[in-house]
């Protein structure tokens, strides 16, 4: 009986070590933090009633109301069929006991002010569509909408996006997500035949945190905009049980004179050296992608230095030699973890399942 209630003890012990105590009032950090377009950063629904949702219907009902709300997603809903739902403005959408919406989606057009944390996603990949053609459906998809925070969600081997960025969206922060067994990663900027001023004014992006589990591109690829990617660890591992890509292409793609600044990340390659050697090793960074004209791309000296393991030489475009392509910092404040602690930081508190709200019933 003691080495049962010891064994007990001890399960609680790693449960508890592996939960992050948070509240529904903590800030973004990174672009969805910024004061601008009438919004001083990224609230969501706070300040609005909390509702707890258990099914489809509550959870579309809730979704889509006018009203500011806090969402609050209890278990897991499976969705049949599929679909994507609509998402309105001052929203905070949360999961506890451990959240999943498997065969469903959000779809946010046009609207500002949402915070999406702790939920999983799963349930998108459709055997007969393997590139997302056919189907086009993402997990989270964002038009036309600004000041949006992503946070503590995992998403896992869907046939189109992860979290898509499009449409002149702006003000936006993906943080300490797990995305897993997926190809087209995250998308920023629609087309390379958007209004090149509005979409340079447009798409500011934050990436921090987030952990890559065998996954094969745009991770993001981005047109036009201001992104900064800092603190991601990337584990590229072959893709398995599916008819899609299954070989790791490359990281992140800074194209049509976008603008990206990389700093503190660990890539990972796969397969060892004789693949490094063979020409086929994973790329880190590019400043090409498909048929769309190169964009800038630097990396982080010093404290904030990447690291590349079973990597090609990762591609660097300047504007001013050897200068940042931007500063982050003329936006925001932010802390760099270094690039060798990345690992072990992301792959233990990064992902659904790692937030406890301390201020809602759970």
């Amino acid at each position: 009986m003691k080495r049962l209630l010891l064994c007990v003890t001890i399960l609680i012990t790693l449960n508890m070590c592996f939960a992050l105590e948070t509240t529904l009032s903590e800030q973004p950090v990174g672009f969805a933090s910024v004061d601008a377009l009438g919004l001083n950063g990224t609230t969501g629904g706070l300040g609005g009633k909390v509702v707890y949702v258990k099914t489809g219907e509550e959870l579309e009902k809730w979704s889509s109301s006018e009203e500011k709300y806090i969402i609050v997603i209890d278990g897991e809903i499976i969705f049949e069929p599929r679909r994507e739902i609509k998402l309105t403005s001052n929203k905070t959408v949360i999961g506890i006991n451990n959240a999943k919406l498997i065969g469903a989606g959000f779809i946010i057009k046009n609207q500002e002010n949402i915070v999406i944390r702790n939920i999983h996603f799963e349930g998108f990949y459709m055997e007969d569509d393997p590139q997302g053609k056919k189907y086009d459906y993402d997990y989270i998809n964002i038009e036309g909408s600004h000041h949006v925070w992503i946070d503590h969600c995992t998403f896992v081997n869907g046939n189109d996006g992860a979290v898509d960025i499009t449409k002149f969206s702006s003000y936006v922060t993906v943080s300490w997500c797990k995305f897993v067994d997926h190809d087209k990663v995250s998308l920023v900027g629609s087309s390379d035949r958007e209004d090149p001023q509005k979409a340079s004014d447009s798409y500011k992006v934050t990436y921090h945190h987030n952990y890559f589990k065998n996954c094969i591109q745009r991770m993001p690829r981005v047109r036009f905009g201001t992104v900064h990617v800092f603190n991601n660890f990337y584990s590229a591992g072959f893709r398995t049980n599916v008819s899609g890509n299954v070989v790791p292409l490359y990281a992140i793609a800074s194209t049509t004179n976008a603008r990206v600044h990389v700093e503190a990340n660990y890539f990972m390659g796969f397969g060892a050296k004789l693949m490094e050697e063979a020409n086929v090793a994973f790329i880190p960074t590019t400043v090409t992608a498909g048929s769309s004209p190169e964009g800038y791309l630097s990396l982080g000296n010093n404290e904030a230095e990447n690291i590349f393991v079973y990597c090609k030489e990762p591609q660097v475009k300047f504007l001013r030699e050897s200068e940042p392509v931007f500063e982050p910092r003329q936006f925001y404040n932010y802390k760099l973890n270094s690039a060798n602690e990345v690992p072990k930081i992301v792959v233990e508190n990064s992902g659904s399942g790692k937030l406890v709200f301390v201020d809602i019933e759970t």
